[in-house]
């Protein structure tokens, strides 16, 4: 079998890459604007984060009755750690952008690889052991 019947056609490749650019498009669009919302947070907005985790820790540290099945130590509120969406969005942007586009990259690759599989010329379903037979004994007179 020739490449020309098992690659995909020009217009279908054309869609397949305006998919893809559209994907990867859509991952830097949505995770700027997510960095945009979590580096311009106003102040009103950290204190209620802070306020929030004091009220965990309080009601944490309340449930500490000794009537868990583990005994966990009472949380210090002096050591709050940072969030983790500003850890990663600050510090680890581009790691993370990058490793978000690297996997949904392959993601994406597999998909198309298994839909031109199933929509391909290949697959036009079974074939009986004659067709199969038929077929072997022309390639070999050819």
């Amino acid at each position: 079998m020739d490449a020309a019947k098992s690659s995909m056609s020009k217009p279908v490749r054309v869609i397949w890459a305006m998919a893809y650019i559209a994907m990867v498009g859509g991952i830097v669009f949505n995770m700027t604007n997510a960095r945009a919302r979590i580096v311009g947070a106003t102040d009103q907005v950290r204190q209620k984060d802070q306020q929030d985790w004091e009220d965990w820790v309080n009601q944490s540290n309340q449930h500490q009755d000794g009537n868990l099945p583990v005994e966990r130590e009472e949380i210090d509120l002096k050591y709050r750690p940072v969030s983790n969406m500003t850890t990663l969005m600050t510090q680890y942007y581009g790691v993370s952008l990058t490793g978000l586009i690297l996997f949904s990259t392959l993601i994406f690759g597999v998909v198309v690889y298994m839909f031109h599989g199933v929509t391909g010329e290949k697959a036009a379903g079974p074939i009986s052991l004659e067709e199969e037979l038929a077929a072997q004994q022309s390639e070999e007179v050819s």
